[in-house]
């Protein structure tokens, strides 16, 4: 992995234990901002992207809608997709480059959301935010060119999170999905010290990291909360088919595969892609880790692929 990018990670996670929340989180950010289209190769062209605003009870959300060039005719199949970032640090902005890549190999439209984050916004903020923009998904889907009847919800890492709490809520409200993607997802903040959770690249994602969203994000909640901790759902029966993807360096990839079994063992149809070689949050490391964005194309074109068979 680029010595720049290991670096940048190795002095945010040193901040957090040290600094105050405030500093630590507008050094974190700022470091994303201008060091975003540097981690990225090139996205392929798609047809258009466009902001969205979504009216909720907080306020109005952002959101980037993408138009890829082999969408078809509208209204399609839609994902709604929430970035990564522990609850923390990440936006639409930052994600740009990978949503374009998602849109593109998938041929699927992507509606990537600016949900609210912490240490300004604690849980359940990104939770409800999530959970509005899925209801006013289904409820103007013709607005942004996307079927309500093909709609799927996917992120990566703490987007996982959201995503998947999202298929349970759908169950809960009615909301007929048709696909999940999880990529890396983190599924679980009860025990953020385990030896699953060890890898040789664990500053990336290691305990002071997975500490600062306990301490900047949970803010006290219960952490077996299933909205905070979906592994601990009780019920998987019909939720959506679903496509997980894990990486060999990432300390998520034990409750990765958990999670699939699970979903797998309640009856959901369930694809599994595990990149052995990757770290965690490597469809955002294209230009700098190799092979991630040989993975990251094999993964979003495989759920284009699920979601044009379901």
């Amino acid at each position: 992995m680029d010595k720049r990018f290991t670096d940048f990670f190795i002095k945010a996670v040193e901040q957090f234990s040290r600094d105050t929340p405030a500093h630590a989180v507008a050094f974190a950010r700022s470091a994303i901002a201008n060091g975003k289209d540097n981690w990225q190769k090139p996205p392929p062209p798609i047809a258009n992207a466009r902001g969205v605003r979504i009216p909720t009870a907080s306020g109005a959300i952002t959101a980037r809608l993408y138009t890829p060039l082999g969408a078809g005719v509208a209204p399609g199949p839609g994902l709604i997709f929430f970035h990564g970032g522990g609850f923390i640090v990440g936006d639409v902005a930052s994600y740009d480059s990978a949503c374009r890549r998602l849109a593109a190999l998938s041929r699927l439209r992507v509606l990537s959301v600016d949900y609210r984050l912490a240490p300004e916004h604690p849980f359940p903020a990104a939770h409800e935010d999530a959970e509005q923009v899925l209801v006013w998904a289904t409820q103007n889907a013709k607005d942004i060119g996307m079927d309500a009847s093909r709609l799927a919800v996917g992120g990566d890492s703490a987007g996982g999170t959201l995503a998947a709490w999202l298929t349970h809520f759908a169950r809960q409200e009615g909301i007929a999905l048709k696909g999940q993607f999880l990529i890396f997802p983190l599924l679980q903040l009860v025990e953020t010290k385990s030896k699953q959770r060890k890898s040789p690249d664990a500053h990336l994602l290691g305990n002071q990291a997975l500490n600062a969203i306990r301490k900047l994000y949970v803010a006290g909640a219960d952490p077996a909360d299933p909205r905070l901790s979906p592994l601990f759902c009780e019920n998987f029966k019909g939720l959506p088919p679903a496509l997980v993807i894990t990486a060999g360096l990432d300390p998520l990839k034990a409750e990765g595969g958990a999670y699939a079994d699970k979903l797998a063992a309640a009856g959901v149809s369930v694809q599994k892609l595990h990149f052995k070689a990757m770290p965690h949050g490597f469809i955002s490391l294209t230009g700098l880790v190799p092979g991630a964005l040989g993975a990251s194309e094999e993964s979003f074109t495989q759920f284009g692929k699920l979601m044009q068979g379901v």
